[in-house]
């Protein structure tokens, strides 16, 4: 089996953020969601085994968590060993670049590239043998110039390898003439497409190419080199130069080389871009196969490689086509010549081989169970909308079955979820909610508040919230947006409650939460009755104990005199009497 993705897309986690736009634009569901730290994180990665690196995910994820692996350090290296390195430059270049197209090849070889040609030489040898093909077999016959779409075949639909045109493409046909006539070189092809990497590497197909450019490295490199191609002489490129192989990148520019019919109404070739569109008739080609055209023009990208997935043009694809068309023709009328050159003799057949994947089939029961875990209980609520980036809840399910998807990929049955979980939520908490509206109307309550207040939500809603508290703090939300809190009191309910009010802006309307604390204002009533019946127990011992210890004074008072007095009148009498004795 053929590795892709894993050598020439690289996936980066820490920038995927569960947006799907990848896997909703893959035109082959090569995308598997695989579960990252977080509990409800996935990232994706690309599917080696079905990707045809069309590059369409690399286009369109915002955050950039998909990228090309780079070849210009391989380039720099071979253009450092020293040794001649030719440049191989395909025909969509007068679109990449806004600076004259004569610029390129002096750009080219100030970078240190040896010998500049166009891939379109190449081109001019494929589109000669698409013709032959054409005016000598009876089936009909797909080109094979892009990659993708050989990959999509090979990967997809094996039973149409035998439509393929048994050829390699334009840059594989120049590599090895390039190859013939100078021995010794490397070769280098840039170009605005990434499958043209994994095609330079096909065992079948390797040593024409030593290694692939894009335009976007390219273009980096420039800027890297201070190469301002505004600022440099035209050049000229070298060798034989090819004639209207140069439309080769538009849509019919293969017929039109080939100088086959490109009129759209005719009978015996068609023009197909956009992965899309190549699906869609190559199944039909498959279930119908009698009364096709004769050579059916494939490209992967939507109007041809002037919009290739690393094409750094910013134009418009018109003014792409413009620009390609232009030079196109003002290079034929310069070079078109009856002495020219013949071009050697280059081998550009080849073959194909079944790369699909054998792939299990869930049975019913499997797939209606996986259904049920996203809220899908029967064919009703599958609404095939398309969130989870597959066409059908079915296809999704046989997805998850196969490890690349998850069950909770699934916008409506997440924000079902999360709705009935709010719903849950203020469905069961012991707080009143009051939801009112810019004229003091109530709009909703909870069940709490139902219990609270002794009032049916059908005979609350449409009522002014002052017949069931005072609306001044409502009043005052709504003046200056910011949320208050107080206490309140509602003697006839036996309820006291801390009060939130708060402005919901999204929705126009005062929220008001009440959270009960009847028992706990309770609790500190009786914990205050108690101190107060304290306090007044303890004065009261006390004041007794002052008098007794008033009394106890008293008595000692009186006792100490009395003492006095009879001590007095002893000792008088004791010194009388010691008087007499002498």
């Amino acid at each position: 089996m053929v590795e892709r993705a894993a050598d020439y897309i690289q996936s980066i986690k820490a920038k995927c953020q569960d947006c799907y736009l990848c896997l909703r634009s893959c035109p082959v569901k090569a995308i598997r969601l695989e579960p990252g730290r977080g509990r409800h994180e996935l990232h994706a990665s690309v599917i080696d085994q079905r990707c045809i690196l069309d590059g369409r995910c690399v286009k369109v994820c915002p955050q950039q968590a998909k990228r090309p692996r780079s070849n210009l350090e391989r380039v720099q290296e071979l253009l450092a060993a020293g040794g001649p390195v030719a440049a191989s430059l395909a025909p969509a270049f007068p679109s990449a670049f806004d600076a004259d197209p004569f610029a390129i090849p002096t750009a080219l070889r100030r970078l240190g590239f040896s010998y500049v040609q166009e891939t379109a030489l190449g081109a001019e040898l494929v589109a000669a043998e698409h013709r032959r093909l054409a005016e000598t077999t009876t089936n009909p016959l797909i080109t094979s110039a892009c990659p993708a779409v050989v990959n999509l075949i090979q990967c997809h639909f094996p039973s149409a390898i035998h439509l393929l045109a048994p050829l390699v493409s334009p840059m594989i046909a120049h590599g090895r003439y390039l190859k013939t006539i100078l021995p010794g070189y490397a070769v280098v092809f840039i170009g605005p497409c990434i499958a043209k990497m994994q095609e330079a590497e096909t065992p079948s197909l390797a040593g024409a190419i030593d290694a692939v450019l894009t335009f976007d490295e390219l273009a980096a490199w420039l800027a890297q080199a201070h190469v301002e191609l505004e600022r440099l002489e035209p050049g000229a490129f070298d060798g034989i130069a090819p004639e209207w192989a140069r439309m080769f990148p538009v849509d019919g520019g293969t017929l039109r080389t080939a100088a086959l019919d490109t009129d759209v109404l005719s009978p015996s070739t068609q023009t197909v871009s956009g992965l899309e569109r190549c699906k869609d008739l190559i199944e039909h080609c498959l279930a119908r196969p009698e009364g096709l055209p004769r050579l059916i023009e494939m490209m992967a990208c939507e109007g041809g490689c002037i919009a290739g997935p690393s094409h750094p043009g910013k134009e418009h694809p018109y003014r792409r086509r413009q620009r390609v068309l232009g030079y196109a023709e003002l290079r034929a009328r310069a070079t078109a010549s009856p002495g020219r050159v013949p071009l050697p003799v280059i081998p550009v057949s080849r073959s194909y081989e079944d790369q699909s994947m054998q792939l299990g089939e869930p049975d019913e029961t499997t797939i209606r169970a996986i259904l049920t875990k996203s809220g899908k209980h029967g064919p009703q609520d599958e609404l095939n909308c398309g969130s989870c980036g597959y066409n059908t809840c079915r296809e999704k399910a046989v997805a998850v079955f196969r490890g690349w998807a998850d069950p909770k990929m699934c916008l409506p049955y997440m924000r079902e979820r999360a709705e009935s979980m709010s719903t849950t939520v203020v469905s069961s908490t012991p707080n009143a909610i009051f939801v009112v509206d810019p004229g003091g109307c109530v709009v909703d309550i909870n069940p709490a508040a139902e219990r609270v207040f002794r009032t049916a939500k059908a005979d609350a809603v449409g009522r002014h919230i002052r017949e069931f508290m005072s609306p001044d703090l409502f009043d005052r939300v709504a003046e200056t947006g910011e949320p208050v809190r107080d206490e309140v009191d509602f003697p006839d309910l036996a309820y006291a409650a801390r009060r939130t009010v708060f402005r919901e802006a999204s929705q126009g309307v005062t929220i008001a939460i009440l959270a009960d604390c009847t028992e706990e204002k309770r609790h500190l009533e009786t914990v205050q009755q108690l101190r107060h019946q304290t306090l007044n127990k303890a004065q009261g011992v006390i004041n007794k104990q002052m008098e007794v210890a008033q009394k106890i004074a008293g008595l000692l008072g009186e006792t100490t005199a009395e003492t006095k007095v009879l001590l007095t009148q002893l000792m008088k009498v004791m010194r009388e009497e010691g008087r007499e004795g002498k």
